[in-house]
C-alpha cells in the first residue's frame, strides 16, 4: 500500500471517529439538558398580595383523590373508620362483626412541578392507594377542572413526599423559593383541597415559626409553622411566600383539632434534591443513608381531647393496626386498643409515645396500659431491636 493511500485511510478513520465523538457528546448534552429541574423563583421586585398570589398560583395546585380496597374481619365501630390519619381525609365507615370488603376514598392536595405533568404531594396522601386521580384547576374560574389518572413515580416515607405523573401538557408549574430565608411574621398563603371538597381553596396568614420539631408516625421534621388555615385534605398542597414561590409542602395542623391557627409545612429546601432524584435517578433514592428507630409494629392515630369528649374514650393513641409477628402482637396489643401509658409515662399522643419509646433499650421489658372497650388492660412488651429506616439526614 502506498504512503498516500495509507494516509487517506487514516485521515478518513480520524474523521469518522471525530464525527462519532461529536454525536456522542451531542446526545449526552441533550440528555443533560432534558434532565428534570425544579423551577426556581425570584425573591426580588414587588411582593404580591394574597389576591395576586391566588391568581398566579391557584392552577399550580391540584386536588388528589385516592381509592383503596379494604378488607376487614371482625371490625368494631370506631370514629377512626371515618377519619384518615394525617391530612388525607378518609370516608370509610364502621360496622360490627363479620367480614366485609369496601373501597375507601381519601383526598389530599398536590403541587405541579412541570408543565408535562409531574406532581409533588405527601406520601401519606397516596400511600397504599390502588387508584390515584388528580384534578387540575381550570384557568378560567368558571371552567371545569380536568381529571387525570396518576402514576406513582417514587416516594420517601421518611420524608413524607411522593412524586406522581399525569399525561398532560401545558400545565402551570409552580416556582420554588428558598425556605431557609423565611422570617417570622412575613406573609404566607396556603392553597389546597380542604375536606376533600373545596378544590383550590385559598387561605392567608403569616409565618409563625421555623424549624418547629414535629413528629407524626415516627417521622420527625423541622417544620414551618403558619396560622393560615389548614384542614384535612390540605396535605400535599403548597405554602407560598409573598413572591408566589412554594416554600413549604403542607404537612399537618396542630395535633389537637380544637386548636386553630397552628399548621405545619415541610420546608422545600429539605426535599428539593430528593424530589429531583426521584424523577431523574430513582435508584439513588433507594441508596440513601439509613438510621435506626424502634418500631413496635403498630399503626396509630391520636385520640385528641375533642374526640375523647365526642366518643367517650380516653385521650391517648388509638391502635389502627398491628403487624403480624411484631413486638406489639407478641405483647398482646390488639387493633382498637388505646395506649394510655407506656413504661410508666402517660401517653397523650404519638409525639409522647415516640419520645418515651426512644428512651428504651432493646431487650428491656416495659409495661403498657391500654384501654380496651372501656377496661384498663396491663401488658408487658419486649423492646425490639432498632429497625433500619431510610433517611436523607
Amino acid at each position: 500500500m502506498t504512503t498516500s493511500r495509507r494516509f487517506r485511510r487514516l485521515a478518513a478513520l480520524a474523521v469518522a471517529l471525530a464525527l462519532l465523538t461529536t454525536a456522542a457528546l451531542s446526545v449526552m448534552a441533550q440528555a443533560e439538558e432534558t434532565k428534570f429541574a425544579l423551577i426556581e423563583g425570584t425573591e426580588t421586585g414587588d411582593t404580591l398580595s394574597p389576591r395576586e398570589i391566588a391568581a398566579k398560583c391557584r392552577t399550580s395546585v391540584v386536588a388528589i383523590e385516592t381509592e383503596t380496597r379494604v378488607v376487614q374481619n371482625g371490625y368494631d365501630y370506631s370514629p377512626f373508620g371515618m377519619f384518615g390519619y394525617g391530612y388525607g381525609y378518609g370516608y370509610g365507615y364502621g360496622d360490627r362483626g363479620g367480614s366485609r370488603e369496601y373501597t375507601q376514598t381519601s383526598a389530599g392536595s398536590g403541587v405541579i412541578l412541570s408543565s408535562d405533568g409531574y406532581i409533588l404531594t405527601n406520601n401519606h396522601v397516596i400511600s397504599g392507594a390502588d387508584k390515584i386521580t388528580v384534578y387540575v384547576m381550570p384557568e378560567d374560574a368558571d371552567g371545569e377542572e380536568t381529571a387525570y389518572e396518576a402514576t406513582l413515580i417514587g416516594a420517601s416515607e421518611t420524608n413524607d413526599v411522593a412524586v406522581l405523573k399525569i399525561d398532560a401538557k401545558g400545565l402551570n408549574a409552580a416556582s420554588f423559593g428558598d425556605s431557609d430565608t423565611l422570617e417570622l411574621g412575613e406573609p404566607a398563603v396556603v392553597i389546597g383541597n380542604p375536606m376533600g371538597k373545596v378544590h383550590g381553596s385559598v387561605t392567608a396568614g403569616i409565618i409563625s415559626a421555623t424549624e418547629r420539631e414535629l413528629t407524626i408516625d415516627d417521622v420527625t421534621i423541622d417544620a414551618i409553622q403558619t396560622d393560615a388555615a389548614i384542614n384535612p385534605g390540605n396535605s400535599g398542597g403548597a405554602l407560598f411566600d409573598e413572591y408566589g414561590n412554594v416554600v413549604g409542602i403542607v404537612y399537618a395542623k396542630s395535633s389537637s383539632v380544637s386548636i386553630e391557627g397552628i399548621g405545619y409545612a415541610i420546608p422545600v429546601n429539605n426535599v428539593k434534591e430528593l424530589v429531583s432524584q426521584i424523577i431523574n435517578e430513582p435508584e439513588s433514592v433507594q441508596a440513601q443513608t439509613k438510621g435506626s428507630q424502634i418500631m413496635l409494629g403498630i399503626t396509630i392515630q391520636n385520640v385528641t381531647e375533642e374526640l375523647s369528649r365526642r366518643y367517650n374514650m380516653p385521650v391517648g393513641v388509638y391502635v389502627k393496626d398491628v403487624e403480624s409477628m411484631s413486638a406489639a402482637e407478641r405483647a398482646g396489643i390488639q387493633k382498637g386498643d388505646i395506649i394510655v401509658e407506656f413504661a410508666g409515662e402517660t401517653i397523650t399522643d404519638a409525639d409522647s409515645l415516640n419520645a418515651v419509646k426512644a428512651q428504651q433499650t432493646s431487650g428491656d421489658t416495659v409495661s403498657i396500659k391500654v384501654d380496651r372497650n372501656g377496661k384498663t388492660v396491663e401488658l408487658d412488651i419486649v423492646i425490639p431491636q432498632p429497625t433500619e429506616v431510610e433517611t436523607d439526614k
